[in-house]
């Protein structure tokens, strides 16, 4: 749920601070990115996502989101080649959230539409918003 994502960035920039470090990479994979995306459209009216890369200056960090081009599938299959430890949600509002029911739309979507999902990051990476873009052709 969101209370928990922002309760765990919180503490991740917490940590990061007190590890003497400025930069702290999230694992963000591009199913979230699109998810995000439409979550943002759906249920805010907004157009708009994290970026690849925030600085935040109240805590002098800047976040990346490194894999925002792997798929979940991806990170998921590389994950368990390498032994990675995934730890699953404790929170008793996972699978029941605003994520989940769009993730599961995606995938009626792209059951229905093969490419669906990268045609709506494709119109978010042109758009050029919220740090996304072409850095080519900038």
């Amino acid at each position: 749920c969101s209370l928990c994502a922002n309760m765990r960035r919180g503490a991740l920039h917490d940590a990061a601070k007190a590890a003497g470090c400025n930069k702290l990479a999230l694992g963000h994979h591009n199913d979230d990115v699109i998810e995000t995306f439409m979550m943002n459209l759906t249920k805010e009216g907004r157009i708009g996502c994290f970026s690849p890369k925030t600085h935040l200056d109240r805590k002098d960090i800047t976040v990346i989101r490194p894999l925002v081009f792997a798929p979940e599938s991806q990170v998921s299959a590389a994950c368990k080649r390498n032994d990675l430890e995934v730890v699953k949600s404790v929170c008793p509002a996972d699978k029941t959230t605003v994520r989940q029911q769009t993730k599961e739309f995606l995938a009626d979507m792209e059951s229905r539409d093969r490419g669906v999902k990268q045609r709506i990051f494709s119109a978010l990476r042109k758009s050029g918003i919220d740090g996304w873009g072409y850095p080519d052709r900038q």
